[in-house]
């Protein structure tokens, strides 16, 4: 059955942000507060996402092929990450990057930041939680999940560990120790920030006022005025869910740079069996909340994290399942059409490759970018018994100014995808759910 006419439906696929924004537009200020309080929480999703699999990855490889090829990774990886930061700092630039490298930490979902001082010499921040080490900790993995979080050798956790290594390889490309934290002793998950100033030493480059907004998130700010009667917020409320892409791209192209690196060392059959073990027992801790929702809640939800992944989407309602019509993905194809923040992602250049030969994990495909594969695990799992909330068709985007195509199965249907879905991923039918 179908739920929606298609007025309904180009309702429905709104970002928070528009809908906010009309209701600021129409003196509706009473319900603003929901809005924004839905707005600050649409990134946790592929937060929570990128929390769970870049260390499952990284504790994964450490264990198979050594602590020391992990950091030489990590170290290849971020040093590729670092370069447009480096060279932005090295060119006068102090202010605007270290704002961005702050923003990179403001956007982390639960991260809560503090502006400590700003003096000569120095920026100080500090982070009560870390929205990503400091918060697994707070958070127990180490102790629910110790093969995938447990700290490395000399004791530092492993996100923190990465943390680091992106901080010296940011530190050796401008030649001078600019960037630095120290974890908390006596508070479990914070940490102190610092940036050391160079060129700009002896000069204010923040006001008060600016400052403390650099360490709050939009819809924060947004809040805080309504609070005092100010309603000039649109700027803030306008195109929200894109706030955060910077730090989106960073954790998309830390993860292509991982999968790269595993591919060429180790081969086909070892990045199937690595992303079962990393990204699909990620995605796999959202699959009761998922079945948990009706078909209507689960498509809005879905709605707005496609907004929150920086796609660009249409939507077409069938009446077995919904069709989004990326184009693009706000993360896989955007890295195909090499449209990432910063602007320096190139596949086939420095670490991000293509998969030469088909595979199930490829959507048997040639020169898939690689990126992608977790797609194909994903779908295969969900086969496998998970819900079917992220199938995608593998051959939509075949090259990179093709849109990516994604179904979401209303419930009842599982034995509604068609062969040509299945036989991509290897599959010839769909499984029972699991309960």
């Amino acid at each position: 059955m179908k739920y929606f006419t298609e007025d309904q439906l180009a309702e429905e696929i709104k970002p928070l942000s528009e809908r906010a924004l009309e209701a600021l537009n129409a003196g509706q200020l009473e319900i603003l507060p929901y809005f924004l309080n839905q707005m600050a929480i649409g990134h946790a999703g592929l937060c929570n996402l990128g929390l769970q699999w870049l260390p499952r990855m990284w504790s994964t490889i450490a264990r198979d092929m050594g602590e020391s090829f992990l950091e030489n990774m990590l170290r290849e990886s971020t040093d590729f990450l670092m370069a447009p930061y480096s060279s932005e700092f090295k060119s006068g630039n102090e202010k605007e990057v270290i704002s961005e490298l702050i923003l990179l930490y403001r956007f982390q979902h639960s991260a809560s930041i503090v502006p400590l001082r700003e003096t000569d010499e120095e920026i100080a921040i500090y982070l009560s939680p870390c929205g990503t080490g400091g918060r697994i900790n707070l958070e127990g993995w180490p102790q629910l999940l110790s093969e995938y979080f447990s700290p490395c050798s000399d004791g530092t956790p492993i996100y923190c560990k990465a943390c680091k290594i992106l901080q010296e390889s940011f530190n050796e490309r401008c030649g001078s120790e600019i960037w630095s934290t120290e974890i908390s002793n006596t508070v479990n998950g914070a940490c102190e920030m610092r940036f050391n100033k160079q060129k700009t030493k002896g000069k204010k480059l923040f006001d008060s006022l600016e400052f403390y907004e650099l360490t709050k998130p939009r819809c924060r700010q947004a809040i805080e005025k309504l609070n005092v009667g100010n309603r000039e917020i649109s700027h803030l409320l306008k195109d929200q869910h894109l706030e955060w892409l910077p730090y989106h791209d960073l954790m998309v192209q830390w993860a292509v740079c991982t999968q790269s690196v595993v591919y060429n060392e180790k081969g086909t059959d070892y990045l199937d069996q690595f992303l079962k073990e990393t990204y699909d027992s990620a995605f796999s801790l959202a699959y009761p909340a998922y079945e948990a929702l009706d078909d209507i809640t689960r498509f809005r939800a879905f709605v707005q994290t496609w907004h929150y992944h920086i796609a660009t989407f249409k939507v077409k309602e069938e009446e077995d399942r919904f069709v989004f019509i990326l184009d693009p993905c706000g993360s896989g194809g955007r890295l195909y059409r090499s449209n990432m923040h910063k602007g320096q992602f190139r596949y086939g250049e420095g670490i991000p490759c293509f998969m030469d030969e088909p595979a199930n994990i490829n959507f048997n495909r040639e020169n898939f970018p690689i990126y992608c594969t977790h797609c194909a695990s994903s779908n295969r799992d969900m086969f496998e018994g998970g819900p079917l909330v992220f199938v995608i068709n593998g051959h939509a985007m075949k090259e990179p100014g093709s849109p990516c195509i994604h179904y979401l199965y209303k419930k009842g249907n599982r034995d509604n995808v068609p062969s040509d879905l299945l036989s991509q991923v290897g599959k010839t039918k769909v499984e029972p759910l699991k309960k």
